[in-house]
């Protein structure tokens, strides 16, 4: 795969960047998806009123079909993200990876929507440090937690190999 000269910190940590908010968008979705199925089972949309009921309905299965896209994107992000470092990694990782991509964000939008919270800062770093330890497995290539110091250690890789 052809190095990404446009971008600061390179492809590899792009991708990382990349599949890590689609997981999170993920992760909303299904929520926008949970919340609104709940309102129909608890009786919370009025099932006499047919216009509402349909209307929910159509929410819903729209949520869903834009959660399967959602996911695909998210698929091919790690796909890509494994077969840059030609399977050098681990590939049973990759539920992990998911889920700890998806811990380590919103851990830290919990500590983002708090009052600058110590501990949720600490468990935010945690969450993040085993996120990187992951991605390390999976990729099969050392990840740093300073994407400077990850993107020089890449840009030394390539040139060692070219």
């Amino acid at each position: 795969m052809a190095e990404n000269k446009q971008a600061s910190e390179g492809l590899a940590e792009d991708l990382i960047r990349s599949m890590v908010q689609t997981a999170s968008i993920e992760l909303h979705l299904k929520t926008l998806v949970e919340k609104r199925q709940s309102e129909m089972d608890n009786g919370l949309i009025d099932t006499n009123d047919f216009n509402r009921v349909n209307e929910q309905i159509d929410v819903l299965k729209n949520l869903k079909e834009e959660l399967f896209e959602v996911t695909e994107q998210r698929r091919q992000d790690m796909r890509t993200l494994f077969d840059l470092f030609e399977g050098k990694g681990d590939k049973e990782q990759w539920c992990i990876v998911k889920h700890a991509a998806m811990a380590m964000y919103t851990a830290f939008e919990a500590w983002q929507a708090s009052d600058n919270d110590r501990l949720l800062y600490q468990i935010c770093i945690e969450k993040n440090a085993y996120f990187i330890k992951k991605i390390t497995q999976f990729t099969g290539v050392p990840i740093t937690e300073c994407a400077s110091c990850f993107s020089d250690m890449m840009k030394g890789a390539i040139d060692d190999e070219g």
